[in-house]
């Protein structure tokens, strides 16, 4: 539930991990906003009066075995808005919406994959991208919480070995939170079939 020892934590591993993999030739918002193409997305959830508990009951430690209790773990969602995550595996879908606290419809779309946005207390009402960041522009309100989906295969990231940048930011272009997720192509799922499928044919 907490550290093995009393210490000060300024970063999340994951986030220490990603700083290696974090995109170049990032432009500012408002560049991205002007000059960016637009990215159409799917509203999957809205809903505007939803407000953010402090604490809910699956992250006790006598549930799945504590599997979501870890103290800095919470804290670290609890700093956040805007969460990203792809549909490419049961174990992963549960964590990540088990520690957002959202239920939101998936889809493992073989052809063309999905990228769901969790985004608190902003309502979004444009997409752009630029390279290996992605924008979305927003109202900001007190409560509320959207899911959004976009295709992977509206992206085109510069650089593959790089992360994609994805930021939440008001009209003006003012950055409200970010997300780095790693770029994954829309046929992710027929590479991941088609070994199988060959391992049945031999």
């Amino acid at each position: 539930m907490e550290p093995s020892k009393p210490q000060t934590i300024m970063e999340w591993p994951e986030d220490i991990i990603d700083d290696s993999f974090y995109p170049k030739d990032i432009i500012p918002i408002s560049e991205v906003l002007q000059k960016g193409t637009a990215v159409p997305f799917i509203i999957l959830k809205n809903d505007p009066d939803f407000r953010r508990p402090v604490y809910e009951e699956h992250w006790h430690s006598t549930y799945w075995g504590g599997r979501w209790s870890y103290m800095p773990m919470r804290i670290h969602y609890a700093l956040h808005r805007l969460f990203t995550t792809y549909d490419i595996g049961i174990s992963s879908e549960l964590d990540f919406k088990q520690n957002v606290g959202i239920e939101f419809p998936v889809f493992q779309n073989r052809t063309d994959l999905d990228l769901y946005i969790v985004v608190f207390q902003t309502t979004v009402t444009y997409v752009y991208t630029h390279g290996n960041q992605i924008v979305l522009s927003g109202k900001p309100s007190r409560d509320g919480v959207q899911v959004i989906s976009i295709k992977t295969s509206a992206l085109r990231p510069f650089d593959l070995n790089k992360k994609l940048l994805v930021q939440l930011a008001t009209a003006q272009g003012h950055e409200l939170d970010y997300s780095l997720i790693v770029y994954e192509p829309p046929d992710f799922w027929i590479k991941q079939i088609q070994p199988k499928d060959s391992e049945y044919n031999r």
